[in-house]
């Protein structure tokens, strides 16, 4: 928990005849009555658990061309549960390896310590490595440079899996303005191009599918876009739902489901349309389906109604996720009782009462000290009470016991600001203790907004 920081359209009047592309001349077509891609069913599909690998999908008819700008073949993973594609002829995609369509990557935004650590690997290392050790930066680079220098213009499964560690990487540098300008470089995914002639499976894998749906809304400016794709990835799930036979399949495409579904509650809440969102969750956690999955869509609800303010249905949420059955496993049981003290001691600070969500959160510390998320917000808390020596301590020992996120070295450095006139001597050092430490897949490097520099 961070310390708080917390167009009608133009109608011009014309004359003479209208343009054919005119909105106006538009003549509403009566709708069939068809089953939404998120809809629940008989067989729910959002009952599945969450699952990363890609799968193959049934063929679409595309009346329109394949555009100038596509991608091509990618074989599926091993782990799909699917047969593999068959081999196509060899194409070019010689356009997605152009060094001018991949940005250089500023390093003013970078505090010396990181530039100058001694922990800072050499860029001509493998990127299997780069990756493992948090150094997204590093990475990022070095799949732009396999894409433009190593890869062969007909070897897709390469190319994909170079784009994908590429707009990821950047993503989690927050360059996400830059990770969508290259994203458009992928054109029109539903393109029939995309689709392999013989079984009409998606040439693309899954991951780099769902993630170029929610750059592309960034990349244009036009956040229903990312929701219109996430529902277009969804029927696609329910299709393959249908039609699959194995159970590792169909539980497959019910997790990419109930994916796209929590995505397009995410835009949601990036659009801020709290409520709306809320509300979308209220229809996925309604879903027949596995009660652990019930209970992490109430979950997200329940965090959103607190944004909203709307205590009642928070509450409403939290009770609902607290009345499911739990899991027979000890550890999962574990779990669910922290993610419930968790929301109700939010709710104690939602309702501006901070003593009692001193005694909510220090009882979970008592019991989850190895927790990062509890030691953090029992330290705001305590700062909200006045006890800003005793949230300094928590917030400095956290920092050197665990894995750096931004939630912690925001807020430290917040309280160097109160405790101090030199508070940016303070926050170099923090950030220099932090830059001596050994990497994590957590992500090693930070921004000097991180230590607010």
């Amino acid at each position: 928990m961070n310390l708080p920081t917390i167009n009608a359209p133009n109608r011009t009047r014309s004359h003479g005849r209208a343009a054919s592309g005119d909105e106006r001349r538009r003549v509403a077509v009566p709708r069939r009555s068809t089953k939404g891609p998120l809809d629940s069913d008989v067989d729910d599909p959002l009952a599945g658990s969450t699952s990363q690998s890609a799968a193959s999908s049934p063929p679409r008819r595309v009346l329109s061309p394949a555009p100038l700008n596509t991608a091509a073949t990618s074989p599926l993973s091993p782990d799909s549960g699917t047969s593999p594609i068959p081999d196509l002829p060899s194409k070019d995609f010689s356009y997605l390896l152009e060094p001018s369509a991949y940005h250089a990557l500023p390093s003013t935004n970078i505090p010396q310590p990181f530039l100058n650590s001694p922990a800072l690997p050499s860029l001509a290392g493998p990127l299997p490595d780069l990756l493992k050790t948090g150094h997204y930066r590093l990475a990022a680079i070095s799949a732009a440079r396999g894409l433009s220098t190593s890869v062969s213009p007909s070897d897709a499964p390469a190319i994909f899996e170079l784009l994908h560690i590429r707009l990821a990487c950047l993503c989690l540098l927050n360059e996400h303005a830059m990770a969508a300008q290259e994203a458009k470089l992928l054109g029109d995914l539903s393109s029939a191009f995309y689709r392999h002639p013989l079984t009409g499976a998606h040439l693309v894998p899954w991951e780099l599918r769902v993630l170029s749906v929610r750059l592309a809304a960034l990349g244009y400016g036009e956040w229903r876009k990312g929701i219109m794709g996430y529902y277009e990835l969804a029927r696609e799930a329910r299709e393959n739902v249908v039609k699959t036979e194995t159970h590792a399949e169909k539980k497959l495409w019910k997790s990419r489901l109930r994916e796209c579904g929590i995505r397009v509650a995410n835009v949601l809440v990036e659009m801020g349309e709290l409520e709306g969102a809320g509300r979308h969750l209220g229809t996925l956690s309604s879903a027949e389906g596995d009660s652990q999955d019930s209970r992490e869509v109430l979950v997200m609800e329940a965090l959103v109604w607190l944004r909203v303010g709307d205590l009642r249905a928070s509450r409403r949420c939290v009770l609902a996720a607290a009345a499911l059955p739990s899991s027979e496993n000890e550890s999962t049981s574990t779990l669910d009782s922290k993610v419930e003290g968790t929301l109700n001691a939010l709710l104690r600070i939602a309702e501006g009462d901070y003593n009692a969500a001193v005694e909510a959160w220090t009882e979970l510390h008592s019991m989850h000290q190895d927790d990062a998320m509890i030691t953090q917000n029992l330290a705001v808390s305590l700062l909200y009470t006045g006890k800003i020596s005793e949230a300094r301590s928590l917030l400095t020992d956290l920092a050197g016991t665990t894995a750096p996120f931004h939630a912690l070295t925001f807020n430290l450095c917040t309280v160097y600001e109160l405790c101090t006139e030199r508070s940016r001597d303070r926050k170099i050092a923090l950030a220099e203790r932090i830059a001596a430490r050994e990497p994590s897949e957590v992500g090693w490097e930070m921004a000097a907004a991180d230590f607010k520099l």
